[in-house]
């Protein structure tokens, strides 16, 4: 086994001793079922004496046996679970005492788990012995769609947690392994930016509870200019929750029951409760949550993500620092929109932490956007890559633009995890978890506007609109080439908080701040895109320049670089063209 990432999707089930495994020929598809010898597995759990791994929805444990002996490091996400796995070192093959207590956590799977820990110590909590077999269910054409486990369980707690008595049990895990085969396969980043989802929040991009797909976003008008009202349709279950289905009713029907537990750990030590639980602060049962509520959701909600989203950067995992970035402009973007009611002193500092660790991780993520542009740019030549135009860029010059790139993203990123790995981004992370422990309202905010959350936050979310217009047309203004370009990346970033600061509150909450605002922060969506190209194309024309310079210097042919620099212009022009339109549809829908 190699270090990998990858989404764990199971189910479990507690059986009785006696129960015998169904047949599962037919059902969901299965042509076939393979049987596998029994195996025994030894897994030592680890947490910090608080139990903060628990509390933050953390597996880590240290197996032995079976086909993914190793170190496993399992982050919640919604309904699903990202599984970080790392073979079994020279170090720690094997224990150095005897029992759980002589295994040691090694340095590079502790740092995947330090956003939680953050220097504190990890001990085992608990022990496992278990006897596995195995049931592969396999299609028409012998490929493996799931794995049905059939464990016998012998547990106790260990370690700094008192002795306990050895527990036992049996139950019955489905695992998915091959989720294209069931035609719903799940990216590591669309889990892992999934955070806790609210019965009845926006179902799509900023849609509001309860509300037409469509509404605001192009759908048909009424008669008065709204949105056309249209019967919300709900989702067809994806092919995998369908199998996971078909095969769990089977074994129901054999006698097993849905696990209440998370994992098999936590029937041993229980689970450690949340203090920064998003749901934890919810309203009672047909009341509104007042504004207090809704901002201390919010911002609980994004904490999560963004420490789900921690060691994945830490591992390199593509697109994680970007994803990693997107939570701490979402946070920002939601205390500045919403400044005057929240407390300015803790705030301010809270602002600060979270635009110092933006900047580190700008430096790795801009370097990483043009790495990554140089092949499409090649390929959105006239023809193609194999075509004419393409022809005259040597592979010389794509080689070096792409290689620059790449030793400045190497060095930016290995700078990141260097902080991330001091005393400075653990004191970070205690601020932004005290702060969203209790988010602090400003002391003029009276009884009336905190019971009103929508009402409350509508209106500083309609100012944001007005921003992104304001600088809009002085952009439009400017007759300074270099001026007018960074005005539109201000455009740019004013739209982007608008958005960032709407979706924030109702995908964590749920709450309906109007059908027109949401309409808005569609546009400023699409917008953000049209000038993000545009941005991404100023920086990939400065990176073509200032390489050619180097070359030249080197002796090297540059007129390669001259033509992906000059197809630029055309990209530029269209991107500002389209925000442009994009900026009178704003500002007509936001003067209605």
């Amino acid at each position: 086994m190699s270090d990998a990432v990858h989404v764990e999707i199971e189910r479990k089930y507690d059986v009785d001793g006696q129960a015998s495994l169904p047949r599962l020929n037919g059902v969901g598809g299965v042509a076939q079922v393979r049987y596998r010898p029994p195996v025994a597995l030894e897994a030592v759990y680890f947490d910090t004496v608080d139990r903060d791994l628990s509390a933050s929805g953390v597996t880590l444990r240290r197996r032995t046996g079976g086909t993914d002996a190793g170190w496993h490091v399992k982050i919640k996400s919604g309904e699903h679970r990202l599984e970080l796995q790392s073979p079994l070192g020279t170090e720690d093959c094997a224990d150095v005492a005897p029992g759980p207590e002589g295994v040691r956590v090694p340095d590079r799977i502790l740092d995947l788990v330090q956003v939680h820990v953050r220097g504190k110590s990890l001990g085992p909590i608990a022990r496992l012995n278990t006897l596995r077999s195995v049931v592969d269910l396999m299609d028409f054409h012998g490929r493996q769609l799931a794995e049905v486990c059939d464990d016998q369980v012998a547990a106790m707690s260990v370690g700094f947690r008192s002795e306990s008595r050895v527990q036992h049990w049996r139950e019955w895990e489905v695992e998915v392994v091959d989720a294209d085969l069931l035609d719903s396969a799940l990216k590591v980043r669309e889990v892992a930016g999934q955070g806790p989802t609210p019965e009845g929040a926006s179902g799509g991009e900023g849609r509001p509870a309860g509300g037409p797909a469509g509404a605001g976003d192009g759908a048909p008008a009424g008669a008065d200019g709204s949105a056309a009202r249209e019967a919300p349709t709900e989702e067809p279950a994806s092919g995998t929750v369908r199998f996971l289905d078909a095969v769990g009713k089977v074994l129901q029907d054999s006698g097993a029951r849905p696990s209440a537990a998370g994992s098999k750990v936590e029937k041993v030590v229980g689970k450690a409760a949340d203090p920064l639980d998003p749901q934890g602060g919810d309203a009672p049962e047909g009341t509104t949550p007042g504004l207090h509520a809704v901002l201390t959701k919010t911002v609980r909600a994004q904490m999560k993500v963004l420490k789900g989203w921690d060691p994945l950067v830490r591992r390199d995992v593509e697109d994680s620092i970007h994803q990693f970035r997107v939570v701490c402009r979402t946070l920002r973007s939601t205390l500045q929109a919403y400044a005057p009611l929240l407390d300015p002193d803790a705030t301010a500092g809270v602002n600060k932490d979270l635009r110092t660790l933006g900047r580190l991780l700008s430096v790795a993520r801009d370097a990483e956007v043009v790495r990554d542009q140089v092949d499409e740019k090649v390929e959105d030549l006239p023809g193609g890559a194999d075509g004419p135009v393409a022809a005259r860029v040597p592979g010389k010059t794509v080689k070096r633009l792409r290689k620059v790139k790449a030793d400045e993203y190497a060095t930016a990123h290995d700078k990141l995890l260097k902080r991330m790995r001091t005393q400075w981004y653990f004191d970070v992370m205690d601020r932004l978890d005290a702060y969203a422990r209790d988010v602090p309202l400003h002391p003029e905010v009276d009884e009336a506007r905190a019971a009103d959350a929508a009402g409350t936050l509508e209106p500083l979310a309609a100012e944001q609109v007005d921003a992104v217009l304001e600088l809009a047309e002085r952009a439009a203004a400017e007759e300074d080439p270099e001026h007018r370009i960074e005005l539109m990346h201000e455009v740019r970033k004013e739209a982007k908080r608008l958005r960032y600061a709407v979706k924030a509150v109702q995908d964590a909450t749920g709450l309906d701040l109007g059908a027109h605002l949401v309409a808005r922060m569609k546009t400023a969506k699409k917008l953000q895109e049209a000038l993000g190209e545009h941005r991404d194309s100023i920086m990939f024309q400065e990176h073509v320049l200032q390489t050619a310079k180097k070359a030249a210097k080197a002796g090297e042919d540059t007129f390669g670089y001259g033509v992906l620099f000059a197809a630029e212009f055309g990209l530029q022009r269209r991107t500002e063209e389209r925000a442009s339109t994009l900026v009178e549809h704003l500002a007509q829908a936001h003067g209605e």
